[in-house]
């Protein structure tokens, strides 16, 4: 039931600030999609630095904000949680993002659909190569870009769940 409020939240949303969006000028999308194409960026850099929790530096606090990831809806502190309980088993994490796809839904909210190449190597397991699709909505938040939800989806979920359980 929560995710399907959440769906429809998000799509509210998005519906309400479309006519927004269209009253950005070719430049100021520009300029909008370069600001948070780099908080994006760094995220993917804390990760790949196994920095894990600075990449969440970027992520809201509020209690409106949700995270899915492994089919779980999170929190912030769920995240933390999670990222610190695991990061130190983490060998080896690469992400390269394959292509970028930015959409300006308004001054203040932006959707990101990426396709990610992923390295990982976890202590005690092979290297799972493989690829996963990153989405998020960052929102001006006080003059301040957040990821205030975001969503990973593994493409081939029964071989990464093979690939990453100990033999």
């Amino acid at each position: 039931m929560k995710k399907v409020v959440m769906t429809l939240l998000i799509f509210m949303v998005n519906y309400s600030l479309v006519v927004n969006a269209s009253e950005l000028s070719k430049a100021e999308k520009q300029k909008i999609i370069e600001t948070t194409s780099s908080i994006v960026d760094q995220i993917f850099e804390a990760a790949n630095n196994k920095q894990f929790l600075r990449g969440l530096d970027y992520y809201s606090d509020d209690e409106n904000a949700f995270f899915v990831s492994d089919g779980q809806i999170n929190s912030l502190d769920d995240l933390k949680k999670s990222y610190a309980a695991v990061g130190s088993s983490v060998e080896d994490l690469h992400n390269d993002i394959i292509e970028w796809n930015a959409k300006v839904l308004s001054a203040e909210l932006v959707s990101f659909t990426l396709p990610v190449k992923l390295r990982l190597k976890i202590t005690g397991i092979p290297e799972y190569t493989g690829q996963i699709i990153w989405s998020a909505l960052l929102q001006n938040v006080d003059g301040q870009w957040l990821v205030v939800q975001s969503h990973e989806s593994w493409l081939d979920c029964a071989k990464v769940a093979k690939a990453l359980t100990p033999q």
